[in-house]
């Protein structure tokens, strides 16, 4: 896999794991089908991938200066008790 896999993205979860690895969780829109398409090919391939991440470059407006998202919507557990 030589090309860039490229989609927009919001950082869900940063975990710290038992091993002390860390694990970070990332929400991709519906449109990036085929990005994640190729991220599972990574993972059956056991594929070590280099990751540089940029934010997204928007026209300034309220609450999203800097290149800062909105961080949608709040997602709740079903597991979780009430």
């Amino acid at each position: 896999m030589a090309d860039a896999i490229e989609f927009d993205a919001i950082v869900y979860k940063v975990q710290t794991l038992v091993d002390m690895g860390l694990r970070v969780t990332l929400d991709l829109p519906e449109t990036a089908l085929i990005a994640v398409a190729q991220l599972m090919a990574c993972k059956r391939e056991n594929l070590v991938l280099h990751v540089s991440i940029e934010p997204e470059k928007q026209a300034s407006s309220a609450g999203k200066e800097n290149g800062q998202i909105s961080a949608g919507t709040v997602r709740k557990s079903k597991r979780a008790a009430a």
